[in-house]
């Protein structure tokens, strides 16, 4: 059976074919042509056809690509000799030409030679776009690989905090509170489950995971913290990649209110401005940030993922204060 790729490649050479019998179409008026005509033109056809192939499934592969040019140039002109040879004689043998044997090989060399560099550009342009072609599902294949790879990495991360607050808070006999995370757990793994598999997401449906995730926090820690989550400038739903920015949000609780104190406040925001997105989280500092920062493996993977899926759209900014841990996200979509 015939493959898709031969059929595009025979249709190709059709065109080409075609295209030639249109322009000799074209320039001449076929009306006055005699028995003698037809047959010169047949000759030189089949000529431009043998010169054709041999090149491009013969000399090109063997020699062209191997980068032995030398070989290339010298068969390459061997066989357009012969050939510009062969049409000269019969030509001339049988009396078919107006013009003298030397002057008809000199034009049917030029002509030869001219098809056979042309023949030649084209089989090199069409092989750089099939490496290129070749190149590039490569390297998506191997961003998508690592991309994976990240996520995965992001997914476990989160859950184990999740469980471990769960594991809290079942110790501590709070089983009703318990209770609520369980069912926000539920609905934060569908989406973990969904958004794994997927390139990219519903800008609203990241909004609502990392409510969800907020409303674990509140549940779990004191009232006298303060956490707010604030959302502007979305008239219509875009798409971004999935868990850009819980690795911002548990930095915050991770290594800014691990120590709850009477002012200690995890705020975020998400905002989009034309074609912009902003993302901004600021906690209060905790006592153990300069240990844990070392460590952070969430703010890690989200720059080389980042990197991999808006490279040279997006700015990545974290500044430490006093007081204040703040993080800056802004993506170009």
């Amino acid at each position: 059976m015939i493959s898709s790729r031969n059929i595009v490649k025979l249709l190709l050479h059709l065109l080409g074919w075609g295209v030639l019998l249109l322009l000799v179409l074209l320039q001449n008026n076929l009306s006055v042509w005699n028995d003698e005509d037809y047959f010169l033109f047949v000759i030189v056809l089949v000529s431009m056809g043998i010169v054709t192939y041999l090149n491009l499934y013969l000399l090109i592969p063997r020699y062209l690509f191997a980068k032995k040019y030398a070989y290339y140039t010298g068969f390459l002109f061997v066989l357009v000799f012969l050939t510009a040879s062969m049409i000269t004689w019969i030509i001339h043998d049988l009396g078919l030409d107006s013009i003298n044997w030397f002057s008809r090989f000199v034009v049917t060399l030029i002509a030869l030679a001219a098809l056979a560099l042309l023949t030649s550009g084209g089989k090199l342009l069409a092989e750089y776009l099939r490496k290129m072609m070749k190149f590039k599902e490569i390297e998506n294949k191997q961003l998508k690989a690592e991309l994976n790879l990240l996520k995965d990495q992001v997914n476990p991360h989160f859950l184990f905090n999740t469980l471990n607050n769960l594991y809290g808070l079942i110790t501590q006999d709070q089983n009703q509170r318990a209770a609520e995370i369980t069912l926000k757990l539920s609905d934060i793994m569908r989406y973990l489950l969904e958004s794994s598999k997927a390139d990219k997401v519903s800008l609203k449906k990241e909004i609502q995971f990392l409510e969800d995730y907020l409303s674990l926090e509140k549940i779990r820690l004191s009232k006298k913290t303060d956490i707010r989550f604030e959302v502007s400038g979305i008239v219509s739903d875009v798409f971004v990649a999935p868990l850009l920015f819980i690795p911002l949000v548990e930095n915050a609780f991770k290594h800014g209110l691990n120590t709850i104190t009477a002012d200690s406040f995890a705020c975020f925001s998400l905002s989009i401005q034309g074609k912009d997105l902003f993302f901004e989280a600021k906690n209060s500092l905790g006592k153990s940030l300069e240990n844990s920062a070392k460590s952070e493996t969430g703010i890690a993977n989200l720059r080389k993922r980042l990197q991999l899926i808006y490279p040279n759209n997006h700015l990545l900014d974290i500044h430490k204060f006093n007081d204040e841990y703040k993080v800056v996200l802004h993506i170009q979509l």
